[in-house]
């Protein structure tokens, strides 16, 4: 039912970041769980940013939630002035602040933009708080010179943020994620005609 191979970080990285330029949907479970309002990355489902219809997607194949309800993108603290207007230099390490997105934003990751008022609630990943997620986020730039995932909570609609790698699973077996990410580990649904 399902393949899986272990990898040094920085090649899983690679293989993650290669993944998610081909239109993969991936739930990553790694480091330490997140406490709060929003998904941080170590308990997200991922996708790339410059694919409107990832939007649709995720709804329909995973969160199960309106058309309208925005995700948000997460930054690398070296790219953020590309992506949105901060004047005031607000801290936006924790998703918690909406900006008013760049031209370069719209243009580049219109997934992870409110498609109405064109504003994005960013988390800014700095390689000193997160080193394994800043460096996926770094592989995706490699291949696209997007320093930026969209990022959403890894559940199901209605129901908590994963806690665990049973719960971790029990989601991706239950819906259209394409690939799981445990630590170094990466899992994938066999073709059921294989």
């Amino acid at each position: 039912f399902l393949d899986f191979e272990k990898l040094d970080f920085d090649e899983l990285n690679k293989v993650l970041a290669k993944n998610l330029t081909e239109k993969k949907i991936v739930g990553r479970f790694s480091g330490k769980s997140e406490w709060g309002a929003r998904a941080l990355g170590n308990r997200s489902i991922l996708c790339d940013p410059r694919n409107k219809e990832n939007i649709d997607i995720i709804n329909k194949k995973i969160k199960s939630r309106d058309y309208w309800m925005p995700f948000a993108p997460s930054i690398i603290y070296e790219d953020v002035n590309l992506y949105f207007i901060n004047n005031k230099n607000i801290n936006s390490d924790f998703m918690q602040t909406s900006f008013d997105a760049t031209e370069f934003a719209k243009k580049n990751i219109p997934a992870a933009i409110h498609p109405k008022d064109f504003t994005l609630r960013p988390q800014v990943v700095k390689r000193e708080l997160n080193e394994n997620y800043h460096n996926l986020i770094n592989k995706f730039k490699e291949l696209t010179d997007i320093g930026c995932l969209l990022n959403t909570s890894f559940n199901l609609h209605g129901n908590p943020n994963v806690g665990n790698p049973e719960h971790a699973f029990f989601t991706f077996i239950n819906s259209g994620l394409d690939i799981l990410n445990i630590e170094n580990y990466i899992f994938y649904k066999k073709n059921k005609y294989d």
